[in-house]
């Protein structure tokens, strides 16, 4: 009997046809080497279909329940499932397009909270000792700003190095960040790529979330407030100017 050749989505981790340009299970476009910049892949493979292939080849016996030399993946995959099979951890990298969307959804005000996570994941994640409440407060006091922006693009820089991924220069951003201002942006997501393929190695199990979290909510509906304010001002700015030129 003849098998079908098959492969594995990089992007969603499921089953596709070894031949096939596109996904059917996600929509994303399978190019014939899907690898991160560094030349390390994505090899995130979901449980329902680890749980397939456990079905074709049969029972696996008791005694190697747990071993990591069985399958060192499959442990990985399993701390990420409820007992319903839901994925419950996803990978700390944030797609670039996410990233601009809230930067753009709340006039900048997201960077404060870029730097609260990125601080959080060196601190919970990487073992470094700093404080993400102080950082982050630490960013809305002139100069005080430009020095915490530049000790955490610094740190993870460290870590980003460690793994020998093209990453960027700290102090080079952080002059760009100061001196043109409407390419705050643009350093943010240069700095966020390098730091995504940091992610993309010490994660490679996990999926990627593409919907936004709970907390990118909050802050989207914190930037609308803003918005709000904003444009409520310009409005009554724009009547009393009417009102003293009558």
């Amino acid at each position: 009997m003849e098998f079908e050749k098959t492969k594995y989505c990089v992007h969603c981790g499921e089953k596709v046809s070894a031949d096939a340009e596109k996904c059917v299970h996600c929509g994303e476009w399978l190019k014939e080497n899907s690898v991160s910049r560094n030349h390390t892949s994505y090899r995130y493979t979901s449980q329902r279909v680890m749980d397939e292939e456990n079905k074709d080849l049969g029972d696996v016996p008791n005694e190697n329940v747990g071993d990591n030399s069985v399958n060192p993946s499959n442990n990985s995959n399993n701390a990420n499932m409820n007992n319903k099979g839901a994925v419950t951890e996803y990978s700390k990298i944030l797609p670039i397009r996410r990233l601009l969307l809230l930067m753009l959804l709340t006039l900048g005000v997201y960077s404060l909270y870029w730097i609260y996570k990125t601080n959080c994941y060196l601190k919970d994640d990487l073992g470094k000792d700093v404080s993400p409440g102080l950082r982050t407060f630490l960013m809305i006091i002139p100069i005080a700003n430009i020095i915490i922006f530049y000790q955490t693009l610094e740190d993870m820089n460290q870590f980003i190095k460690q793994e020998r991924i093209e990453t960027y220069s700290s102090g080079l951003n952080i002059l760009i960040w100061f001196f043109i201002p409407f390419a705050g942006f643009w350093v943010y997501i240069n700095v966020q790529e390098s730091i995504n393929e940091f992610w993309r190695i010490k994660e490679s199990n996990l999926p990627i979330r593409r919907e936004f979290s709970s907390s990118e909510i909050v802050v989207m509906a914190l930037g609308a407030i803003i918005w709000v304010f904003y444009y409520i001002l310009i409005i009554f700015a724009s009547i009393l100017g009417s009102m003293s030129g009558v």
